[in-house]
């Protein structure tokens, strides 16, 4: 049995914001909200950019790989982001949520990263879909903090992941459409003034898709609204609901972005065989010539991204920015380390995130590594971290970065805790 999809969708700019960063797209196959970030970082271009790649989508999903046909869909939306922040550098730190559904007649696929939530109301039972990619939501999968102290959290809009990193990792999972269901896509700007319970009622008690999303709409801006609010429901139903027009909303449908879309796309597209937009855009903080290492790396740009990172946190976007930077440090059990993230607090945050631990001692460096260790190695990207881990613990005896191997006449006439140098 086909099943097809009722919708309705609604941007709203908010009370408080000058202007809308949301961007919305629903048609028959496709539906989506993506949340833009970085104020004059041009968070609505970025959003813009996402739901004018992805809406293409919006076809009858292949039999096979679909998955990795949406997976594609949002890297192309990833690399034009990237792309336009390539050509104009003040855009740096722009970036947007993602939370869709490609609709089969059957299956949903969904793809989210980011805190834009996907709801689902099936038989009287509500439920909330997606898992938020910020910071509090790691504190409550840790156990630190309740789910009731996340919703009063400080920094419960903190990310730490979304569409605009040099590296994304957004979540997929498929899900089974049944006649009677009705989802909600929606933005922050919903779901952090409006509480669950409210939000179910209302999805229980509208008569349409169209009353629903007016009347969460409307109690969005009751409470203040202090962010734009996005809301798309849809339902789920077993007769054909006839001709129904695509919608386009928020700063995807403005023109003057949809026309900057046009060009970055193009670009994109055309470069698409060359090297990654990655490639054009260094974000690593000085280097010696031919590839020299600098030395105390750690102590002059911890200085400058303290004030950088202060004044991203501000902006609502510091722990997802943090996410994706890497450095070079020592684990808790003393081991040269990968880690993502920054290797200091920020307003009380700790901001980093054990990738790779060696089982190289960090007590093995020279005394001039060893305390860059401890100031944390900058280093672009993962592969550079790799790369730079690899040649921080190479074992051979031309490692300028460890001491130098003792000899066994050395091990036998000093205690091992006295020497300067390593056994191997």
């Amino acid at each position: 049995m086909s099943l097809y999809l009722r919708y309705a969708a609604i941007s709203d700019r908010g009370v408080v914001r000058q202007g809308n960063q949301d961007s919305v797209f629903a048609g028959a196959h496709f539906i989506a909200v993506a949340d833009g970030m970085g104020g004059m970082a041009a968070g609505d271009l970025a959003s813009a950019i996402v739901i004018n790649t992805v809406a293409r989508l919006d076809v009858p999903p292949p039999p096979e790989s679909v998955v990795d046909e949406l997976a594609d869909a949002v890297a192309d939306a990833n690399r034009a982001i990237r792309r336009a922040v390539a050509d104009d550098p003040q855009k740096e730190g722009m970036g947007t949520t993602l939370t869709a559904l490609w609709f089969d007649g059957e299956w949903f696929n969904l793809v989210h990263i980011g805190d834009s939530r996907a709801y689902r109301m099936r038989e009287g039972g509500f439920e909330q879909v997606t898992v938020d990619d910020t910071y509090v939501q790691m504190l409550v999968d840790e156990g630190r903090i309740t789910a009731e102290e996340a919703e009063r959290h400080p920094q419960r809009s903190l990310l730490l992941r979304a569409l605009g990193a040099s590296e994304v990792e957004p979540a997929f999972q498929t899900i089974k459409g049944m006649p009677g269901d009705r989802l909600l896509l929606c933005s922050d700007g919903l779901s952090g003034p409006v509480s669950d319970a409210d939000i179910a009622r209302t999805l229980q008690n509208s008569a349409t898709p169209q009353e629903a999303a007016e009347s969460l709409v409307q109690q969005a801006l009751d409470a203040g609204a202090p962010d734009n609010v996005t809301v798309l429901v849809a339902d789920v139903v077993d007769e054909h609901p006839g001709e129904q027009r695509q919608i386009i909303g928020g700063a995807a449908a403005d023109q003057r972005l949809a026309e900057s879309d046009t060009a970055v796309l193009r670009a994109v597209k055309e470069d698409a065989d060359g090297p990654g937009d990655d490639a054009t855009v260094d974000l690593r903080a000085g280097g010696g010539e031919d590839g020299e290492r600098p030395k105390k790396r750690g102590r002059v740009w911890r200085t400058v991204l303290s004030c950088l990172i202060i004044l991203v946190l501000a902006a609502g976007a510091g722990a997802w920015w943090a996410r994706t930077q890497y450095f070079i440090g020592v684990s808790e059990a003393g081991n040269i380390s990968v880690y993502r993230g920054l290797p200091f607090e920020v307003a009380g945050l700790r901001a980093a995130w054990l990738e790779t631990e060696s089982p190289r001692a960090a007590e093995d460096a020279t005394d001039e590594v060893e305390a860059d260790l401890a100031d944390g190695i900058r280093v672009d990207g993962q592969a550079g971290a790799e790369s730079e881990l690899d040649e921080l613990i190479d074992p051979s005896s031309s490692n300028e970065n460890l001491d130098p191997l003792c000899s066994v006449s050395d091990t036998e006439a000093v205690p091992t805790a006295s020497t300067d140098c390593r056994e191997d």
